[in-house]
């Protein structure tokens, strides 16, 4: 009985022990799952994990953002400003190419009024009737002088004289490579003596003397029907093209042989043939044929000082001073 009293005294106390372990590693699993969820739920939780920390991101992104959007902005302000100024830039080349532009048309629309303005004093507007009327009438006042028919001619003078000029046409002189030899040199020299002839050349000399109050006139119209040399051909049968004037023009500004004739005739007569030869070549270069290369610039600036000097004798002064100064300002304008 006393070893069955034993015996059930230490089962009761383990017993007992191990009720009382139970009862407390329970509560204590509890707090460990409740502490367990707590710690997940604080640092492990999406909704809560560092909300500082995202706070902190998205504060620092908001930051960040801006200075994107600024280097972006400025970038883009900068490459704007670039394109702009690129723009501008290209703006103000094609304006300076529209200026060059306008002001080279406005030269040329200057040079082309004052070539039309000078063409139409020369041709009479195109009147080419009324330049045959004063031609005949010219030569019909010839035939009565006394001097011509004391000259001898055994035609009349409008035949005479269209024959010498037919020849003069068909035998232009060497206006290129004259200084090349001797023997060219002299031909130049003696152009109008080799084809004229002594005789012929004296008529003309006693012609320009007695009529030297109006062969500026006569000269003035002769030169109008130039512009329209079909009427020259069927009236006068002299054959004269603008090639041909333009090499009589370049032969008296640019040869030796031309100078020379120049220099001997009267002072005059020089002004007259300059003057001739110079609206001549200026009318190739405004007709697009070439004037033989000659600058007229050194050659209108000497003829306008020496008229306004010593013109006084001229009869059209006024009216060669008018063309030589529209001549001056367009040459002056183009550069040659």
């Amino acid at each position: 009985m006393n070893e069955q009293k034993t015996k059930d005294l230490p089962q009761s106390r383990v017993k007992k022990r191990s009720i009382i372990l139970k009862y407390i590693a329970i509560p204590i699993a509890v707090l460990i799952v409740i502490g367990s969820y707590f710690f997940i739920q604080k640092y492990f939780s999406p909704s809560s994990t560092n909300q500082k920390d995202i706070t902190a991101i998205s504060g620092e992104a908001e930051l960040a953002e801006p200075t994107v959007s600024q280097s972006e902005t400025a970038k883009v302000e900068k490459q704007s400003g670039l394109e702009k100024k690129t723009e501008a830039s290209s703006n103000t080349a094609d304006l300076e190419d529209s200026i060059n532009e306008d002001e080279h048309i406005s030269d040329l629309t200057t040079s082309m009024d004052i070539s039309a303005r000078i063409e139409q004093k020369l041709s009479s507007g195109g009147n080419h009737q009324r330049l045959i009327d004063e031609i005949n009438s010219f030569y019909a006042h010839l035939d009565q002088q006394p001097y011509i028919q004391n000259l001898g001619l055994t035609e009349p003078s409008q035949v005479y004289f269209s024959k010498l000029l037919h020849k003069v046409a068909g035998n232009p002189p060497i206006v290129h490579g004259e200084t090349d030899d001797l023997f060219t040199i002299l031909q130049n020299t003696a152009h109008f003596f080799r084809i004229l002839g002594k005789e012929n050349i004296n008529i003309l000399k006693e012609v320009l003397d007695q009529e030297r109050n109006s062969y500026e006139y006569v000269l003035k119209t002769f030169y109008g029907l130039t512009y329209q040399p079909q009427y020259l051909e069927e009236k006068y049968t002299i054959t004269l093209s603008p090639a041909t004037l333009t090499d009589y023009a370049a032969f008296f500004l640019k040869t030796m042989g031309g100078q020379l004739y120049l220099f001997r005739l009267d002072s005059t007569s020089r002004m007259v043939a300059t003057y001739y030869a110079i609206i001549t070549i200026d009318r190739a270069n405004s007709e697009g044929r070439g004037g033989h290369g000659i600058d007229l610039r050194p050659s209108v600036a000497a003829l306008i000082e020496e008229i306004e000097n010593g013109g006084k004798n001229l009869q059209l002064k006024d009216e060669y001073l008018d063309v030589l100064y529209d001549l001056q300002e367009k040459y002056n304008e183009q550069g040659f």
